[in-house]
């Protein structure tokens, strides 16, 4: 009976130790995605509303909400690439993908989320102007301009 509880201990140590790990940058926040101008279509742009932007530290905090309950929904902060790097370069320009995966079902959900801005520093400046855009419950699109101070 012994040997058998040290087999059960030791292998849930063996396979707990094998787990996918998601990084986070040191800021505590997750990192923004990126992507390239011409692959604009790909992104997810099912309706959300932001309630609330708060920029502590190098994280942006968002208060989000959106419609569903019945499945699990995907949201990420994606940084649109310019189409050409030329200077000068546009200011950041950061979208609000959500994934509601079909979810018809109608609980309104709020959640916060948090997001890593140091990616957007600017060599030899203390603070960075950026855009942020997302799709809200009525269809439209919502463009904000934010300061993030470093």
């Amino acid at each position: 009976m012994k040997r058998l509880l040290i087999l059960l201990i030791a292998s849930s140590f063996l396979f707990t130790g094998c787990s996918e790990q998601v990084i986070v940058p040191e800021s505590g926040c997750t990192k923004y995605k990126e992507l390239g101008y011409l692959n604009q279509d790909s992104l997810k742009t099912d309706p959300i509303n932001v309630l609330a932007v708060k920029i502590e530290g190098n994280c942006l905090r968002l208060t989000l909400q959106y419609g569903g309950g019945c499945r699990e929904h995907e949201v990420d902060l994606v940084l649109m690439l310019p189409e050409c790097a030329t200077p000068p370069l546009p200011p950041p320009d950061f979208r609000i993908s959500h994934d509601a995966n079909g979810d018809l079902c109608k609980a309104l959900i709020t959640k916060e989320y948090s997001f890593d801005l140091s990616g957007i520093r600017q060599e030899g400046k203390s603070k960075t102007d950026f855009i942020l855009n997302a799709r809200n419950a009525g269809g439209e699109m919502t463009s904000t301009t934010y300061t993030y101070n470093y």
